[in-house]
């Protein structure tokens, strides 16, 4: 060690101090990299970490957490008030979308006129009821069509099995019928209402009767009334023939009911048809 000290001092000066300045700057080298091994391992982890969690405290979007890791603040408030403002109306849609169900609605909300969006679905369900009641218009007592109302029906009530169309319709209700004789009074508390079927033959082969004859009529209290025998005497009377295509026949048929009963609806095609009374 001696003799490398002794070499080393046998030096110039200008080199030795050379010598100094190079292992000064080798031992700075060599603590610098030391601090940045222990700063990039033990020391930068900890900030990273410490960091995204306040971003993720400070922020919801994930753009704005991620433009808050790296460092910039003005992206990050940026994308968090688009990120809220894009929420919000997504709730707002969500919500618009549960409450109403017309498209135009839910639209007029969306743009915050509620007033006019309720107006709106109002309409529409209005339109809507009214249309589903058109489309089952004689399938119920509470439902029935208007009188006059020529409805399609086909009768299976043939001997050979076969089925027949035809149309049928209701005309000419009277609500005291008094087309009967001395002998065929309605009894005390009692009267007769009557009203016209109408049959007319699509196929050829339809039983004017028969069809005629499924008639009855229900009151407004709902009780049902099947005919009364004293339809054979009203006029007219319809006849018992075997309609052709395009032909048709019409005749009186006749309920006793009780004084207190003022209307109701008439059910043809074995009960399958309602037409209402006036």
């Amino acid at each position: 060690m001696k003799k490398i000290w002794a070499k080393f001092t046998a030096w110039p000066k200008p080199a030795r101090i050379t010598s100094y300045i190079a292992s000064g700057v080798i031992v700075l080298a060599i603590v610098a990299m030391a601090v940045s091994v222990v700063f990039n391992v033990a020391v930068a982890p900890q900030l990273a970490k410490a960091a995204a969690a306040k971003c993720h405290a400070t922020y919801t979007a994930p753009q704005a957490r991620a433009d808050c890791r790296s460092g910039d603040a003005v992206k990050a408030v940026s994308a968090e008030k688009e990120y809220k403002a894009a929420k919000k109306l997504h709730a707002i849609a969500e919500a618009c979308q549960f409450k109403y169900l017309s498209g135009l609605a839910q639209t007029e909300c969306r743009n915050g006129d509620t007033a006019a969006a309720d107006a709106t679905q109002k309409t529409a369900d209005e339109l809507a009821a009214a249309a589903a009641k058109k489309a089952t218009q004689g399938q119920s007592a509470d439902n029935p069509v208007p009188v006059g109302t020529h409805v399609p029906m086909q009768s299976t009530n043939r001997l050979d099995g076969t089925k027949v169309t035809y149309t049928e319709w209701v005309t000419g209700y009277d609500a005291n019928w008094t087309g009967y004789d001395q002998y065929s009074a309605p009894g005390p508390g009692m009267k007769y209402v009557a009203f016209v079927v109408n049959v007319q033959a699509t196929d050829a082969g339809v039983d004017a009767g028969t069809t005629a004859y499924d008639a009855s009529f229900t009151d407004q209290s709902g009780s049902v009334y099947s005919r009364d025998s004293i339809t054979y005497q009203a006029t007219p009377e319809m006849p018992s023939v075997t309609l052709g295509a395009g032909q048709q026949a019409s005749g009186v048929i006749v309920f006793k009911v009780p004084t207190s009963v003022t209307g109701g609806v008439a059910t043809f095609g074995n009960g399958t048809v309602f037409a209402a009374l006036q």
